[in-house]
């Protein structure tokens, strides 16, 4: 059981600070932190001369690729543990989600990256319009369009996502990946969108959350192909959209999860931001 104390302004305990109003909490053995937006933790001095603490970051999820588009890959989500701190001040920079679209051409956009001093992951590859791969990231983007492929993770952080599939005529896009699997490629003989890729769960704050699923990649519209949308995985992943029924969602906040594709002409959903937790054994 974790007992919350709450999100402050400025902690200032004997020996650390911190500042962006981390949520702050005891669960067993551990101290813990969480936070959500950009601050700083500043270590005053090593409680009996060291201290090595775990570090979870997620930077945010790639957005979803607009007209039966591939969906946004989840932010890199990477756990540093055994860390060794040091007497010094550590930023926390927490990723933004991927945008909807890119410059007006509907493509999603990638995610920010996460950090807590030099720890850091990428941030999620965004989702594509069709004709086009998946971007690359934390974990890649679907491609859509016809033989299109998904965009690399990056190792350690995430996983590829996945591709549009080969038909002729039929635009659907590959489901973002996640953390914890692959994207699932587009089913062009349905129309059918990817399904994003699961994240990975986490309990650094006390509490067992999935993080870092990827979009769901959006249907194909047209009569011959009209199709489901794929499932957010996970862990934040927004759904994509399906023909005849609801549009794609975005990304949940400071979750890294990837925005879903969408089913019809307009950029897609922007991906979810990402997040920091630092844990130590309370001195």
């Amino acid at each position: 059981m974790s007992l919350l104390l709450g999100a402050v302004a400025g902690q200032d305990l004997a020996w650390y600070t911190t500042t962006g109003s981390p949520e702050s909490g005891v669960d067993g053995s551990y101290t813990w932190l969480k936070w959500t937006g950009a601050g700083a933790l500043t270590i005053k001095s090593l409680p009996g001369g060291s201290l090595a603490a775990d570090i979870m970051v997620i930077s945010g999820g790639g957005g979803g690729g607009g007209y039966a588009g591939g969906g946004g890959g989840a932010g890199g989500m990477e756990l540093f543990t055994s860390t060794a701190l040091a007497a010094t001040t550590y930023t926390v920079t927490i990723g933004a989600g991927g945008t909807a679209s890119v410059g007006g051409l509907w493509w999603g956009g990638a995610g920010g990256a996460s950090s807590l001093g030099g720890n850091g992951t990428t941030g999620g590859g965004g989702g594509k319009i069709p004709h086009n791969a998946g971007g690359a990231g934390g974990s890649g983007g679907g491609g859509s369009g016809y033989n299109a492929a998904g965009g690399s993770g990056t190792a350690g952080e995430g996983n590829d996502g996945g591709g549009s599939g080969m038909a002729e005529g039929a635009n659907q896009g590959g489901g973002g990946g996640g953390k914890g699997a692959v994207g699932a490629n587009a089913d062009p003989s349905e129309g059918n969108g990817g399904n994003g890729g699961a994240g990975s769960s986490n309990d650094y704050d006390g509490s067992s959350t999935t993080y870092a699923g990827g979009g769901g990649g959006g249907a194909d519209d047209t009569p011959a192909g009209a199709g489901t949308g794929g499932t957010g995985g996970a862990g934040g992943g927004g759904n994509g959209g399906t023909d005849g029924g609801s549009e794609a969602t975005a990304g949940s906040a400071n979750t890294g999860g990837g925005g879903g594709g969408r089913l019809t002409y307009g950029g897609g959903n922007a991906g979810g931001s990402g997040l920091v937790v630092i844990r130590w054994l309370t001195p």
